[in-house]
């Protein structure tokens, strides 16, 4: 995915240097440049850049205060500052002013790189969270009105992308999302969480296996089945709708990334599945 970044430092030399590191490691594309916080600030409001990196000693005006004042404006854009400043105070200052990172002078392409990419994902996440309120938030009555869509549809419409529907885990996996509120106050680790599926079929009289091991088993292979088919979605299109969606909500991405090389057969070990992070990504994604 291409991110429209924009580097904003009086220094020329600085500015070539991140540039070339954008470039070289395929982060983005450098849309513009400023030299002081006033071309900064008409700039950002102009361009709405994905990503800005900004000095935080600008002549004019400097780096927090044109934060202050974009932000201000409605400005959604993500900010990393370029400082050799050490003084807490200031960094403090940074922070609640609005920006995700800090790059320290001198700058190297290892810690540029690294705060990119960890911005990138921190995108990504936004972008599929916006893409999944848009797809499961709602659907249009006979009126072309938006009406409700109640959990349970939304789980089966997200199981179903997910391919594991008809699944046995997945009836365990509804039953804790449908009552979700209730396991995440009452269960601290998965073996409490097995529990709570065991004591709700004899409760309620529902003939299903529950052995403790079973249930785990099922869940397990479940959400492992899963992540397969999220990772083959990433093979089949890295920038597509649905795997922007699942991947990094539902899962650790890094894992997913992990599981598609396994696929591609280039390791000899997949991803690894959190079920804490699944469970807690599919509650949210249902979210009524």
């Amino acid at each position: 995915m291409d991110y429209r970044i924009m580097i904003i430092e009086d220094d020329r030399a600085v500015r070539r240097i991140l540039a070339g590191i954008i470039e070289n490691y395929d982060l983005g594309e450098v849309i513009a440049e400023a030299e002081d916080g006033d071309e900064a600030e008409k700039k950002l409001i102009s361009l709405n850049p994905d990503i800005a990196l900004i000095d935080l000693l600008l002549p004019k005006k400097d780096g927090i205060e044109v934060i202050k004042k974009v932000r201000a404006r409605g400005l959604d854009t993500y900010f990393i500052m370029i400082s050799q400043v050490e003084a807490q105070n200031m960094i403090s200052k940074a922070y609640e002013a609005g920006i995700e990172f800090f790059i320290h002078k001198p700058v190297n392409a290892t810690e540029t790189v690294s705060v990119l990419s960890k911005v990138g994902e921190m995108i990504r996440l936004k972008r599929a969270l916006e893409m999944i309120k848009e797809t499961v938030s709602g659907t249009l009555n006979e009126n072309g009105n938006k009406k409700e869509v109640r959990r349970t549809e939304k789980l089966d419409y997200i199981l179903a992308e997910l391919g594991i529907l008809g699944d046995a885990g997945s009836e365990d996996i509804k039953v804790l999302i449908e009552n979700y509120d209730v396991v995440k106050k009452n269960t601290a680790n998965l073996q409490e969480l097995y529990t709570f599926l065991k004591d709700y079929y004899e409760k309620a009289g529902i003939k299903k296996s529950s052995d403790i091991k079973a249930i785990e088993m099922r869940i397990r292979r479940a959400i492992n089945k899963a992540m397969d088919n999220v990772a083959l979605m990433g093979l089949e299109d890295y920038h597509g709708e649905q795997f922007m969606r699942y991947a990094p909500v539902l899962f650790d991405f890094k894992e997913v990334k992990k599981q598609m090389d396994f696929l591609r057969k280039k390791t000899q070990e997949g991803g690894k599945i959190n079920m804490r992070k699944f469970l807690e990504g599919l509650a949210f994604l249902s979210k009524a």
